[in-house]
């Protein structure tokens, strides 16, 4: 640009100097022609100027709208966030629920399989030590039948705990892995080997139950589908109280929309009256080095409303290659990368409820309550400008979300 105005001024300057030329008709015309020429020369370069000057505006509003989109869309600008809280929350309510007959129960099969319908039955008789129970149905809220009337997953368990004494290491590892697989309802069946009179076995039992009692205060832990009971006696949940004994019924018979059902009490993992809570939602994601903050983040598919609690935990570790191959970001982030926005640290996970949603720091462990509704998205805290670098790694991250009631 400067060239251009220097040569604008020379040729000014030039066109002003008197021509020095020898007296006559040729001289007056040469000084003519050079007029000419520098006043063209002249406008050539304003124009050219102006072009230049066009282009370069351009790109700097280019980039400036790079630089806005890629770190202003954090609610910085109040009207287009308020603009944006208003489409989340304009949620087109749900179709209403199909309408179910009273006393509506869900099945959950051992098989995995679920079915939805009524018992063919008005009572319930369950077998205690005080004598037998008879139990109306429109009374149970639910019933899990116990370890009693699945011998088979009884047999595994017995096993199990029998190779926690065997004389291969290898045996005695993998059994202890499976018994603390099974979860927390495994507890009162392993305590009564807490006194076993063999001391490796009595060890290690000490190992699971210590492991499954530090289970018990992970929100994290429990599945939707709780898995079949691991209490020897069925158990019947009423209004007032529970029930444990032995539910004197070999087969139910269920009126479903298919017709009538025949299934045996073994074949049951649980049953439960079909209530309008809404259940908890629990997945699984990975967040990798190319889910970068803001650039192609991880859609998680969760749909949030407001007052949704999401509980998230997370591990796992991702490579900072630019900061070399020791620099390593867990998920609460990279300590010698610096910060990627006030207190977060590059390398960090992030989230964000919605499209113009506010970037907050996930890390290892977050608990929050969502404050608008929308998609639930996740990604590697980075700015834009290190996108072409390789980031091997990932963060295995597991949420939970309790819809609000």
């Amino acid at each position: 640009m400067k060239r251009i105005l220097t040569a604008i001024l020379f040729l000014t300057l030039i066109a002003a100097v008197p021509v020095i030329a020898q007296d006559g008709q040729a001289a007056q015309e040469a000084r003519r022609r050079a007029e000419i020429a520098a006043r063209q020369a002249q406008q050539q370069l304003q124009r050219q100027a102006a072009g230049l000057a066009a282009l370069q505006e351009a790109a700097e509003a280019r980039e400036g709208d790079a630089i806005d989109e890629a770190f202003d869309r954090n609610g910085a600008n109040a009207a287009v966030s308020n603009q944006g809280d208003e489409a989340e929350d304009d949620v087109p309510p749900s179709p209403p629920a199909e309408e179910l007959p009273d006393g509506t129960m869900r099945f959950h099969l051992m098989d995995g399989s679920i079915l939805t319908g009524t018992l063919a039955v008005d009572a319930l008789p369950v077998d205690t030590e005080f004598g037998r129970l008879v139990v109306p149905i429109d009374s149970i809220k639910s019933f899990a039948p116990g370890l009693n009337a699945h011998p088979q997953l009884a047999q595994r368990i017995d096993t199990l705990i029998a190779q926690l004494g065997s004389p291969n290491a290898a045996q005695r590892d993998r059994a202890q892995a499976d018994l603390i697989a099974f979860g927390p309802d495994l507890i009162p069946e392993l305590q009564k080997h807490a006194a076993d009179p063999d001391d490796e076995r009595k060890l290690r039992v000490a190992t699971v139950l210590e492991e499954l009692y530090g289970m018990m205060d992970d929100p994290m832990v429990f599945d939707q589908d709780p898995g079949p009971s691991l209490a020897r006696l069925d158990h019947v949940v009423t209004d007032g109280f529970t029930i444990a004994g032995s539910i004197a019924v070999d087969t139910f018979v269920i009126e479903s929309k298919f017709g009538q059902l025949t299934v045996g009490l073994g074949d049951i993992q649980s049953a439960g009256i079909v209530t309008n809570a809404v259940p908890d939602i629990r997945r699984s994601v990975e967040v990798t080095g190319t889910d970068m903050t803001r650039v192609s983040e991880k859609n998680t598919g969760i749909r949030l409303n407001r007052g949704d609690r999401v509980i998230i935990r997370a591990e796992g570790q991702i490579t900072m290659t630019p900061w070399g191959n020791g620099a390593i970001a867990t998920p609460d982030g990279c300590a010698q990368c610096g910060n990627y926005a006030g207190n977060i640290l590059m390398g960090a996970l992030i989230g964000r409820v919605g499209d113009n949603g506010n970037d907050m720091l996930i890390g290892s462990s977050s608990t929050f309550t969502a404050e608008r509704a929308g998609t639930l998205y996740l990604s590697f805290a980075l700015q834009p400008n290190w996108g072409r670098q390789q980031f091997p790694g990932k963060f295995t991250v597991r949420i939970r979300v309790v819809p609000a009631q």
